[in-house]
């Protein structure tokens, strides 16, 4: 079963893409091309490696612009009636996992990508347009390549963009901000949302190369409520970006118009479950005997709910044991944690060696699936993978004055260090954070209801709770663009709304 992240190497990559231009050859009868070719055989008979400059023969009719953009190109100095190819130097993101519970952080790797063929004319040159690729934004090295060799070189600069939708809305409205071309670099890879000059959370594109969606929702009186973006790797918003080592690059400003009423999303739910980064962990490969085949109505559910196990090709008129194993400990306490199994039932095979088993979802930890092994004599026969979801527990009351005390119970959370954690905000005022590893997935808390008469919104995010590596500063925070960036596990967000009477 693959949990919506793979379980990798540690090492975390560091790329540089450089931009330093060559200085052009001085143009002779024979074509550049054939003068490097001349120059490069001549070293080889002489023993010599020679390292050839790349050259300036690259115009574009813009040096930055957005994804998608077009931009036209006139190369020059080829060899003429040649095939010619434009490569755009790319960036590919992920996150690193380790032991399918520790978070290393992000890794990049480069890679070229072919943008354009063609052919160059009788003088060597060669023409064209193409539009700027879907990924990270940043600096960005473009190359003409002929016969395989790169000739000639050009700098291009892709700068993020912004979009959010809708622009107004009652109380509770989802409101999305969807975003192209964000950084992979330390300063551009880690962007921060305020709402009404209140820290909200983080938004990251690191599995998604670039591409982006931040998912809040308008809280707050009828009216305007200002939504601001900066960039910022130490997990605040860096306010005074235009004295910073990067003046040039975007900070958009939004304005949300609250209007009156309120939106069907005002309703205390926990969201469908989104994709995790990457696809998610990989889980250990499932162990089964020959012939044994063990099926679950569903694979993952609330505490509670109701599941059926059956199996075939067990031993005959055999007590079979289900086993579920479990994580308990905490790595705060000192004591340490350790993986935890129980017995849920004994369960006989009939003459043909099958068996059904119903059950409910045990009260345990969420985030990655638990495995169920069904053990004869000591012995493994089959396994299975079930997940434990969130779910809304225990909100009381859901109105009252200003200083109402409001209790709250979630279970289904998680223990590892990517979905042991939620993160709570107050009408989008990032507040702290509930770990649920310590309570076997049980969050239990209270919040005291303050604001204006109306509704008050109460949101849970999923984050990173620790990570190794800390060239950009992830942890502890609301992680806005869960929904397609959350690296392990797919948790959802929760979404919860009080009232406030008079």
């Amino acid at each position: 079963m693959k949990v919506p992240m793979k379980k990798s190497r540690l090492l975390i990559l560091a790329l540089t893409s450089s931009l330093a231009l060559a200085a052009c050859t001085e143009k002779e009868d024979d074509s550049v091309g054939e003068k490097q070719d001349e120059v490069s055989e001549a070293s080889a008979e002489k023993g010599e490696v020679v390292e050839e400059k790349l050259l300036n023969n690259i115009t574009l009719s813009a040096s930055r612009g957005f994804v998608r953009d077009e931009v036209q190109f006139n190369v020059t100095d080829l060899k003429p009636d040649k095939p010619v190819e434009l490569v755009w130097n790319s960036i590919d993101g992920e996150y690193i996992i380790e032991d399918l519970y520790a978070v290393i952080g992000p890794e990049f790797t480069e890679k070229e990508i072919m943008l354009l063929e063609g052919t160059t004319d009788t003088d060597g040159k060669w023409t064209g347009k193409f539009n700027v690729p879907e990924g990270f934004g940043g600096d960005i090295t473009l190359w003409v390549k002929q016969d395989g060799k790169k000739i000639g070189q050009v700098g291009y600069t892709v700068d993020p963009s912004f979009v959010m939708e809708p622009q107004s809305g009652p109380v509770g409205t989802e409101i999305s901000i969807k975003m192209e071309g964000l950084g992979w670099s330390t300063y551009m890879r880690n962007w921060q949302l305020t709402y009404d000059n209140k820290y909200t959370g983080l938004v990251t594109g690191i599995s998604t190369n670039g591409t982006a969606e931040a998912k809040i929702r308008a809280a707050g009186s009828v009216g305007d409520h200002a939504i601001r973006l900066r960039t910022g790797y130490l997990g605040m918003q860096y306010i005074n970006y235009l004295q910073s080592p990067y003046p040039d690059k975007p900070a958009p400003d939004f304005m949300f118009k609250i209007t009156d009423g309120v939106a069907p999303t005002i309703a205390n739910h926990v969201e469908d479950a989104p994709v995790a980064a990457s696809g998610g962990v990989e889980m250990p490969r499932l162990e089964q005997k020959k012939d044994v085949k063990v099926a679950l109505s569903v694979d993952e559910g609330n505490v509670g709910e109701p599941v059926t196990l059956t199996s075939t090709g067990l031993p005959k008129d055999t007590e079979i044991e289900l086993v579920w194993n479990t994580m308990k400990g905490s790595r705060v306490s000192g004591k340490g944690f350790a993986e935890e199994v129980t017995i849920l039932e004994k369960i006989k095979t009939d003459a043909k060696g099958n068996l059904s088993y119903d059950f409910k979802v045990p009260d345990d930890l969420g985030g990655i699936p638990h495995r169920l092994d069904l053990v004869a004599s000591g012995e493994v026969y089959g396994q299975a993978y079930l997940r434990i979801l969130p779910s809304i527990v225990d909100f009381s009351p859901k109105s009252g004055p200003v200083g109402t005390k409001i209790s709250i119970t979630i279970k289904g959370g998680g223990w590892t260090e990517f979905d042991n954690a939620y993160y709570l905000t107050y009408d989008n005022a990032y507040t702290g954070y509930l770990c649920a590893f310590n309570s076997q997935g049980n969050l239990t808390f209270d919040v005291i209801a303050t604001g204006d008469v109306g509704h008050h919104l109460i949101d849970l995010y999923p984050g990173i709770y620790k990570q190794k590596e800390l060239a950009t500063d992830m942890t502890l925070i609301p992680q806005l663009t869960y929904s397609t960036d959350h690296p392990g596990s797919s948790m959802p967000a929760i979404r919860l709304a009080f009232e406030v009477t008079k």
